[in-house]
């Protein structure tokens, strides 16, 4: 399903799974790195990603570092 939503809404699926890291670390204190490493995975279980595609839209969701 998580496959279908990134081909189909890549947008929609990125604001998505962004609120999904974001509640994790509210709601239970899983730092968004894991929860991103989880669903990470089940597109590479599927198939129908390549490792390029998978790995660059993944890439953009990585949290970014405070630089202060």
């Amino acid at each position: 399903m998580l496959v279908w939503f990134i081909r189909h809404f890549p947008g929609e699926a990125y604001a998505t799974i962004g609120e999904i890291q974001r509640q994790a670390h509210a709601e239970w204190g899983v730092p968004a790195a894991n929860t991103l490493r989880v669903l990470r995975r089940d597109p590479s279980l599927d198939g129908t990603l390549t490792d390029e595609q998978r790995e660059t839209y993944f890439a953009l969701l990585e949290p970014h570092k405070d630089t202060g």
